[in-house]
């Protein structure tokens, strides 16, 4: 028990779907919309102090939930269940501290996918339930900070915390999730994602939002590449062409590669990097990490992922649901992990320190995030210690609408000049350091 602990007392709920301006191609899944979650909490200290959090979450069907004999509609849907119920969860769980509460809360998570959809169809994924359960998490954290005047990513310490990370693996004994932070950037360097279909210049297509567009507006110098997966000699010869596109508009130029599990094993992603080198030494030695080359389900043989990740840093995303795999993943061949801010502040803490005490890459990476989604992850950008402190940020690209009045608000955030983005000035307190939070059109409970 701490002083500082909480209980939420009331909650609100609202979604708002963004449609894509154009889709977003990973591997062979198109994303022409998704859902964001928004909840707003108040909590209650011991002592009677009451403050108010708020939380996003990205409910991405196509990326979470890819394949089921459900209609993404109807997954959609099921996920919005979700989230009600966990604020109902949340509004019945004792006095604690966040992270307490989401180990109440992913408890018996298993049992509760598998029943969420029983009998119509598949269980839903963990990866899709933790996208559920984020917003209200991220409220829990939002709130506890505010309670207390303080950063809620300070306050994950010994001082606030009944105990380490221990419960996450023995060897984590004596860590916790505040030993992740670090001098904060208020100043941050963007990634670009180039999808699978989008044109590089005009002379490919029309539209105005070519890569040419962009390298020229925005002068992004990380260029995340998105691949279609099935071809790694189709592939390489893309991630050439924009390479010798992108270097003339920049001199230091990084490539990360996503085949959003495309590969059927890792050699395969081993052929990709080998046919990239035989077209172009200079894209080859560009190539920063390549990210989940496989599916979230491939079983892997000894030493498989080992000699792909001997060429360059492989880092597991869409298959980390699980923080207790965290200390596993070395041995497999993987050489850390992507963190998302709509999984929740609580993995993303967790995940952040067990990497940095394994000595494992980590970074932060977005799912088309905007508004308050986006501030969540350009925060944990700014305060983490990750191997990359860049931000992934493709809503301008893909759903720019989605940021119109936040961006009224917060202008420095959403505008991009020479590369960066700058956080706005604020107290520290709370999740995003900055502002008022709050949801419209929401549904209370």
């Amino acid at each position: 028990m701490r002083g500082s602990d909480i209980r939420a007392k009331s909650a609100s709920v609202n979604f708002r779907e963004v449609r894509l301006d154009q889709p977003l191609i990973i591997s062979d899944r198109p994303i022409n919309f998704f859902t964001i979650a928004e909840v707003t909490l108040e909590v209650e200290t011991r002592s009677g102090r009451s403050a108010h959090g708020h939380g996003q979450s990205v409910l991405s069907v196509p990326w979470a939930w890819p394949n089921s004999v459900l209609t993404v509609q109807k997954r959609d849907e099921a996920l919005r269940s979700l989230v009600h119920h966990f604020v109902r969860s949340a509004l019945d769980s004792p006095t604690a501290d966040p992270i307490t509460t989401w180990r109440h809360l992913t408890a018996d998570l298993d049992r509760l996918l598998h029943d969420t959809t029983a009998p119509e169809g598949d269980p839903v994924p963990r990866l899709a339930g933790l996208l559920s359960l984020g917003a209200v998490d991220s409220a829990l954290h939002d709130a506890w900070g505010r309670a207390w005047g303080r950063s809620s990513l300070a306050m994950c310490s010994a001082e606030h915390l009944p105990e380490d990370l221990s419960w996450v693996d023995d060897s984590l004994r004596g860590v916790y999730p505040a030993d992740a932070l670090s001098a904060p950037e208020r100043t941050l360097e963007i990634q670009h994602v180039v999808g699978v279909d989008d044109p590089l210049t005009a002379a490919d297509n029309n539209q105005a939002r070519t890569l040419e567009h962009w390298l020229s507006r925005d002068c992004p110098a990380h260029l995340k590449l998105k691949l279609a997966g099935a071809d790694p000699s189709v592939d390489a010869q893309r991630v050439v062409a924009v390479y010798e596109l992108a270097s003339q508009y920049q001199d230091e130029l990084t490539l990360a590669l996503d085949p959003n599990e495309g590969y059927s094993r890792p050699a395969v992603a081993e052929e990709l990097l080998e046919e990239i080198a035989r077209r172009s030494p200079l894209a080859a030695a560009a190539v920063d990490y390549v990210e989940q080359p496989i599916s979230r389900d491939t079983t892997l043989e000894r030493g498989e992922m080992a000699a792909l990740s001997r060429r360059v840093p492989v880092l597991l995303d869409e298959g980390f649901d699980r923080l207790s795999d965290l200390p596993k993943l070395l041995d497999q061949g993987w050489s850390g992990v992507v963190i998302k801010a709509s999984k929740g502040q609580t993995p993303a803490m967790v995940a952040a320190a067990a990497a940095r005490a394994h000595g494992m890459w980590c970074l932060v990476q977005d799912l088309t995030a905007s508004s308050f989604a986006l501030a969540h992850s350009a925060r944990l950008v700014s305060a983490l210690t990750l191997t990359r402190r860049h931000l992934e940020f493709n809503s301008r690209q893909f759903a720019p609408d989605s940021n119109a009045h936040f961006g009224e608000h917060y202008p420095s955030l959403v505008t991009v000049r020479d590369g960066t983005i700058r956080l706005p000035e604020g107290d520290g307190v709370g999740l995003y350091g900055f502002g008022n939070t709050h949801s419209t059109r929401e549904t209370t409970l």
